[in-house]
């Protein structure tokens, strides 16, 4: 009985070890293969399981390069087609790719449109490219509403407080 005891509680510890962790963009050339319950993207964003992302527009002609449908078992590996284009699809999944000597990289698995499939999206590769559209802003677009949250504060539309938490916020975007 303690035998089958202790087994559980190693299994409880590799199990908070490997799933109950952040992993960054920046920590992705010393990574380790494994699950994350969130990532920390290059765009600064933060991606946890259950979140809902928006499919963009295919990068390849009519296909999309970096979001494949399917499983391989049960359902073919495919390309997703350009009809998914403006859905939103959840996270169910994100882990580490890779090697040592090719690189790590983040892959999520989301749930299909239909419910029947899913999908695995080469994160960075589907932000980059336009596949997927992020949570977060480019420096241009942080500095722009930064620079309208200025005009409300000096309008008197916003107080001091309100623009200090707005730039606060956006500020962690612009380079």
């Amino acid at each position: 009985m303690k035998l089958l005891f202790l087994n559980f509680t190693l299994f409880l510890l590799t199990v908070s070890f490997t799933f109950g962790q952040e992993i960054k963009h920046s920590d992705l050339a010393t990574a380790t293969r494994g699950e994350f319950t969130s990532y920390v993207a290059s765009d600064n964003a933060v991606y946890k399981i259950g979140d809902r992302i928006k499919i963009g527009v295919p990068s390849s002609n009519k296909t999309f390069a970096f979001i494949t449908e399917g499983d391989g078992i049960l359902l073919p590996i495919t390309n997703l087609t350009a009809a998914s284009s403006g859905q939103e699809t959840e996270i169910k999944k994100i882990w580490v790719v890779g090697n040592k000597r090719a690189g790590y990289s983040v892959s999520f698995r989301t749930k299909g449109i239909t419910g029947l499939s899913n999908y695995t999206i080469q994160f960075e590769n589907a932000l980059a490219t336009g596949e997927v559209k992020g949570f977060g802003m480019t420096s241009d677009e942080a500095l722009a509403e930064l620079k309208k949250a200025k005009d409300k504060l000096d309008l008197g539309l916003i107080t001091q407080e309100e623009y200090e938490k707005i730039k606060a916020d956006l500020v962690k975007y612009i380079k």
